[in-house]
């Protein structure tokens, strides 16, 4: 199991930061079939604040690949700030609607569970008004075989936070890995996700099936890219997931890009 913790950190976790790219890469989220950019929930909450026009706050919270970590011989390096893929998806964001201001927090960390991060939700919304936010889940607690009843519950009582606090929330699965499917049941979190997300105001983004068809269509496969291209395909991943991100949430907010 440790060696399954390990292999994964290793691979899938984005450190470097990526440089700006284009605008009309946002238009085709590299290559993403559109069944993975369309929210299957209203994102009311989010609506509402970019009709007004004000800046938007994004609470980003997560595990390592949200934080932009990664552990390499035991030792944790923390990237540089915009390196993970919520950052990614601010610019994106930004540049499709340029009179709307969108911010990003990123809190969590290397290893914690879904019933770690509740306490950091709960602060933060104590603290400002989010109207979206991203809650990446399910990897930890399916690579330490932990009670996905437990999981169903805490999720369910951070989404009833944040529909108090006025905000949406977009739940993240895990990402894809061979390995990890090999390895461990995913069914059981990936299931309590999908439960999850048919609360009103609540999305599930298929970051595991988005990965999948990126790795087997497009040559984005981080298990299968040689070591010494590895950051390259890294950066590429956490910039199109950014991007795809971007369009699900526009999708559930009904806006189009201008």
């Amino acid at each position: 199991m440790r060696r399954l913790a390990g292999s994964l950190l290793l691979c899938a976790i984005l450190a470097l930061p990526v440089p700006s790219r284009a605008g009309s890469d946002a238009d085709n989220a590299c290559g993403a079939p559109d069944e993975f950019l369309t929210a299957n929930s209203t994102l009311g909450q989010l609506a509402a604040a970019i009709a007004v026009g004000a800046p938007i706050d994004v609470l980003a919270i997560g595990s390592a690949t949200t934080v932009g970590s990664i552990t390499v011989a035991g030792k944790e390096t923390i990237a540089a700030q915009g390196a993970s893929f919520p950052w990614q998806m601010i610019r994106t964001l930004n540049a499709a609607l340029p009179g709307v201001q969108f911010r990003v927090e990123v809190r969590g960390g290397r290893g914690m569970t879904a019933e770690d991060m509740l306490p950091l939700l709960e602060a933060a919304l104590k603290q400002r008004h989010y109207p979206l936010v991203l809650w990446q889940t399910g990897t930890v607690e399916a690579v330490r075989g932990l009670r996905p009843d437990r999981m169903l519950e805490v999720l369910h009582a951070g989404a009833e936070r944040v529909r108090d606090a006025g905000g949406d929330l977009v739940l993240i699965d895990p990402q894809f890995s061979r390995f990890l499917r090999a390895n461990t049941d995913l069914d059981p979190y990936e299931n309590v996700l999908q439960q999850v997300a048919t609360m009103p105001g609540v999305a599930l983004f298929r970051r595991f099936d988005l990965m999948r068809a990126w790795a087997n269509d497009s040559g984005i496969d981080l298990e299968r890219t040689p070591k010494a291209d590895r950051e390259g395909a890294l950066e590429q991943l956490n910039h199109c997931l950014g991007q795809a991100l971007a369009l699900f949430v526009l999708s559930g907010a009904d806006v189009q890009k201008k």
